[in-house]
């Protein structure tokens, strides 16, 4: 089988903030998390897999750290942004830290994309990053098998996809304050789920979204409005609420790709 990861870092084991003073320690965490998630995936009966980063400049992994079966893709831009090399040939995916959306009461560092965004639907569904994520492998036929962060990113994981694998490392009592499980616990659990969930990929229904794909994004500022309407195809419906519409899934992402992107010039 082969398998794609996409690794984030606010639902990795044992982190409750961001933290410059943390940023080697962040890496650590992250290449281990993500370690854990491919031996699972290689007991599992991965052949192949290849790993994506989904954290901030997307070079986190630290090389010389990581199983040294697999591929990874680090940096940006990106057109498909954390999913990108995902594509029909992979039987099965997994979001590894990951994190709810914007807003998400009790939700570990929850944001959606980044701080120019407050909300995001898709054919009026709401979703943050891993419903996004999801959706993307969704649009090539592979499933989503697995999903590892905080315990609303689980909850909102199951609310999404249904009967996915999940893996909670870390319950937020506030956006910066968790309890957490010991760091080798976690990854033990994650890499345990990993091996359980791949052999039932086939059985696990694509997340997908019926074109054409309607989108609505809320950002947080009319200036970040101001500067995604430079895009011709954006309609602007409120002081901080921008439409759009793509022929399909993948389409409807990579314009909300770049306008995520250009909604951030302003600041």
């Amino acid at each position: 089988m082969k398998v794609f990861i996409t690794v984030d870092y606010e639902g990795v084991a044992g982190m409750v903030t961001w933290d410059p003073a943390d940023r080697a320690r962040e890496r650590e965490f992250i290449t281990a998390d993500t370690n854990a998630a491919i031996a699972g995936a290689f007991q599992g009966g991965a052949h192949e897999v290849l790993v994506g980063e989904a954290h901030a400049n997307m070079r986190n992994l630290i090389p010389e750290q990581l199983d040294p079966r697999v591929r990874f893709l680090s940096g940006q831009p990106k057109r498909l942004n954390h999913m990108e090399g995902v594509d029909a040939s992979f039987d099965a995916a997994m979001l590894v830290a990951y994190h709810a959306r914007a807003g998400t009461e009790r939700a570990v560092m929850a944001h959606t994309y980044s701080g120019e965004v407050s909300a995001l639907r898709f054919n009026g569904v709401e979703v943050g990053e891993l419903g996004a994520d999801a959706a993307l492998a969704g649009a090539y036929g592979v499933p989503v098998v697995l999903v590892t962060g905080d315990e609303a990113a689980c909850r909102e994981a199951q609310e999404l996809l249904g009967g996915v694998a999940t893996v909670a490392v870390k319950e937020g009592i506030s956006r910066s304050a968790a309890v957490c499980l010991p760091p080798e616990v976690a990854r033990a659990r994650i890499a345990e789920a990993a091996a359980a969930a791949l052999p039932q990929a086939a059985q696990r229904p694509p997340f997908t979204f019926d074109p054409p794909v309607k989108v609505e994004v809320v950002l947080s500022d009319p200036s970040s409005a101001d500067a995604a309407c430079l895009l011709p195809q954006l309609e602007r419906v409120g002081g901080r609420t921008v439409r759009f519409q793509g022929q399909d899934y993948s389409e409807a992402f990579r314009l909300f790709n770049a306008m995520h992107f250009l909604a951030g010039v302003v600041r």
